[in-house]
């Protein structure tokens, strides 16, 4: 298991030679790109190029096999090389995640979870957008989520935040109030 500190370090020298030469957004775009292509074909470029039985040049001519087939940035692809060269390759997931949270905090923007028991229609879906970036204070980019178990309302993540507006958990919020205070609550007639 690659450690969390050793991820974001990577990741913020990344982030810093991005800043440096005005290409963040580009950096972040070509390992979405290349994390895109290690998925593919059952992972097994991912298998390859995170097997230790290889020696480091046997995984580097494979990667750069695929790299001449990509047209990443220059930066990208030597941080992918240098990962390799590093033996730092299992770390790439971690590496990608903390990139995106980086790049995301530079350009003043947040990543959120929506979810709803059913497809929103685009109205609904940019008043949940406008609700999200006034709440947060910042731009959201928003992953649409359905689940029929919800019964109705919506659940959105917002990093570490959540708002739960769903149907169950106001059903639970009442089992709770009526189990602390069961007088408070009288049958109508």
């Amino acid at each position: 298991m690659v450690s969390g500190s050793l991820a974001r370090r990577y990741a913020r020298a990344l982030i810093s030679l991005g800043q440096d030469t005005g290409t963040v957004e580009r950096l972040v775009a070509d390992l979405d790109t290349f994390n895109t292509v290690l998925d593919t074909g059952d992972g097994q470029l991912r298998a390859v190029l995170s097997n230790p039985s290889l020696t480091i040049v046997e995984r580097k001519s494979v990667l750069d096999a695929v790299l001449d087939k990509l047209s990443l940035d220059t930066n990208a692809a030597n941080f992918l090389r240098l990962l390799v060269d590093k033996n730092r390759f299992a770390a790439f997931v971690g590496i990608r995640r903390a990139t995106h949270d980086m790049a995301d905090e530079i350009a003043g923007r947040v990543r959120a979870t929506v979810t709803t028991t059913s497809e929103l229609d685009p109205a609904m879906a940019a008043t949940v957008q406008a609700a999200l970036e006034e709440s947060t204070g910042k731009k959201v980019i928003i992953e649409f989520r359905t689940d029929a178990g919800l019964i109705g309302g919506m659940v959105a993540q917002v990093g570490d935040i959540s708002y739960d507006a769903s149907v169950r958990a106001r059903l639970d919020a009442l089992r709770q109030a009526l189990i602390r205070n069961p007088g408070t609550i009288t049958a109508q007639a």
